[in-house]
């Protein structure tokens, strides 16, 4: 039987390495009768037309089929949860935690969302406000400072309570889904996709006994640049704001999600043994 979804959209990392996926994958929806649309990258690199742009993809399908990196899958995240459709990411690295499916079983795994019952994971967002102006974001918001080598000093508020006044290269505030990307890679905790909160990491702090909290996530988080140092402020890694002296922006957990195709057989536990290499 097949799924609701008739319309396919596809979007790429644009390496050469993914011509002879992003070929398979459409000979396959092609064999299911599954209409494919190819955003412009896509189409370019096996000579086809499209002037469908990665920003409007949502628009124009049922669910978007990745095949790329972490990174790629961030940067259509928007659209998806803009046009609340499911984001199905195949890996062409090693390391991949949104793009969990296996692309040498792409035939297969496409099978399964579009004639079995794929596996929906959904997932929280931050919203950040921030000079009048409301991001959503996947995995993080981080304050870091610029090029030069020194620490800034940020004040940390949540809800109405004065935290700390933090002396680091930076602060991540991060949901669940990004606490394996930089706030782990800052020494924050994994913490599980089911998990109702916010993860706040700092990055080098000056003081060694300031370390990541886990909050709830009907909380609201406060920074605000204390240093006249030039500092930005970097949503998931995609789109980067200067931030000055006084600034601040709060974040919280947006009501909107994310739907993402999970793997039918892999579970969160077997994909960190898997990404990070845990022997048994």
């Amino acid at each position: 039987m097949q799924s609701n979804y008739k319309k396919a959209g596809i979007v790429v990392k644009p390496h050469k390495e993914v011509i002879v996926y992003l070929e398979r994958a459409v000979k396959a929806l092609k064999n299911f009768r599954v209409e494919v649309v190819l955003e412009k990258i896509a189409a370019d690199l096996i000579g086809r037309k499209s002037n469908i742009s990665r920003e409007d993809i949502g628009h124009h399908v049922d669910i978007i089929i990745l095949i790329g990196g972490d990174g790629t899958f961030l940067s259509v995240s928007k659209q998806a949860v803009e046009s609340q459709i499911p984001v199905a990411g195949f890996n062409l690295g090693a390391l991949g935690f949104l793009t969990e499916l296996h692309k040498e079983s792409i035939e297969s795994n496409l099978e399964q969302i579009f004639f079995g019952q794929p596996k929906i994971s959904t997932r929280k967002l931050l919203e950040i406000d921030y000079k009048g102006n409301t991001y959503m974001t996947l995995n993080d918001v981080v304050a870091g400072k610029g090029n030069i080598a020194r620490i800034i000093k940020m004040r940390l508020d949540i809800d109405d309570s004065h935290v700390a006044e933090i002396k680091a290269d930076g602060l991540i505030i991060s949901t669940p889904t990004g606490s394996t990307a930089y706030s782990l890679a800052s020494g924050g905790p994994i913490v599980s996709p089911k998990v109702n909160g916010m993860i706040i990491t700092p990055i080098c702090p000056h003081s060694l006994t300031f370390r990541s909290l886990v909050i709830p996530d009907n909380s609201t988080v406060k920074v605000t640049l204390i240093s006249d140092l030039e500092s930005y402020i970097t949503m998931d890694g995609q789109m980067v704001l200067p931030m000055l002296k006084g600034d601040f922006f709060a974040t919280r957990i947006s009501p909107k999600t994310l739907q993402m195709v999970e793997s039918s057989e892999m579970n969160y536990y077997k994909l960190l043994n898997e990404k990070l290499y845990w022997a048994l």
